[in-house]
C-alpha cells in the first residue's frame, strides 16, 4: 500500500475568483437506497444549504466526474422525479434495496462504463469536487482511498479491474472494503474529516 499526502485543493482551474474543475471521463456511483431507519426522517431529501443532501451529493460529483449512476431503492420515484431531466445522472433502481448497501453498490457497479469509477454515499454531502479530483491525480492503483486520522473514507476511486470482484460477491453479505484487500490499494491524505462525515442521526445534521 503507498500512502501520499496532496494540497487539498487539486485540480481546480481558475477562473476570475471561482474555481473550475476538470470534468474527466469517470462515473460515480452513489448508494441512496436506504430508509434511514436511524435518521427517522428520510435523508435524501432533508434541507442542506441551498439544496437537500442528495443534491448536493449529486453536485460536487459532477463537478469532477461526467456521469452520476444513482442508486435508489426507498421511495426511488422521488428521487427519480429530482434528477430525471438531467442527462448525467442514470437511476438505477435496487429492488433488494433491504440486503443492505453492497447490494446498492454492486448494481450501480454493473451499470459503470468508463474504466476507473468512484464509489460513494448518498449521505455525504460535506465531500467536495476538490476530493474527487485530487483522488484521480493521485498514483494510480486498483483502488485509492482517502484518509483522515488514520481512516479511510469516500469517496473511494476503483480501476474496472475490480468489477468482477463486486459482480461475483454475495449481494447480502458482500464487502467492498474486503474486496479491496485482493487489490492493490494506495491512500490519499485528505487534511479534513469531509471524508469520513456522513450524515446518521439528526445531531449529524448542520
Amino acid at each position: 500500500m503507498v500512502t501520499f499526502t496532496v494540497p487539498p485543493l487539486a485540480r481546480p482551474v481558475k477562473a476570475g475568483l471561482t474555481s473550475v474543475f476538470v470534468v474527466e471521463q469517470v462515473d460515480c456511483v452513489i448508494a441512496a437506497a436506504g430508509n434511514s431507519v436511524r435518521m427517522g426522517n428520510w435523508k435524501p431529501v432533508l434541507p442542506f444549504g441551498a439544496a437537500t443532501i442528495v443534491q448536493t451529493v449529486v453536485a460536487a460529483a459532477l463537478r469532477a466526474c461526467s456521469r452520476v449512476v444513482l442508486v435508489t431503492g426507498y421511495r426511488g420515484a422521488e428521487l427519480a422525479s429530482l434528477f430525471k431531466s438531467d442527462p448525467r445522472v442514470l437511476l438505477v433502481e435496487n429492488e433488494s434495496w433491504q440486503l443492505g448497501m453492497f447490494s446498492s453498490i454492486q448494481i450501480g457497479a454493473a451499470s459503470v462504463r468508463t474504466q476507473r469509477f468512484f464509489v460513494t454515499l448518498g449521505d455525504m454531502p460535506w465531500i467536495t469536487a476538490a476530493v474527487y479530483s485530487a483522488l484521480l491525480r493521485h498514483e494510480e492503483a486498483d483502488v485509492v482511498f482517502p484518509e483522515h486520522g488514520g481512516m479511510r473514507g469516500h469517496p473511494v476511486l476503483f480501476h474496472e479491474r475490480v468489477k468482477d470482484a463486486i459482480a461475483s460477491a454475495d449481494p447480502a453479505r458482500g464487502s467492498m472494503r474486503a474486496i479491496a484487500e485482493s487489490f492493490r490499494i494506495s491512500e490519499l491524505h485528505w487534511p479534513d474529516d469531509v471524508v469520513l462525515r456522513d450524515i446518521d442521526t439528526e445531531k449529524d445534521l448542520p
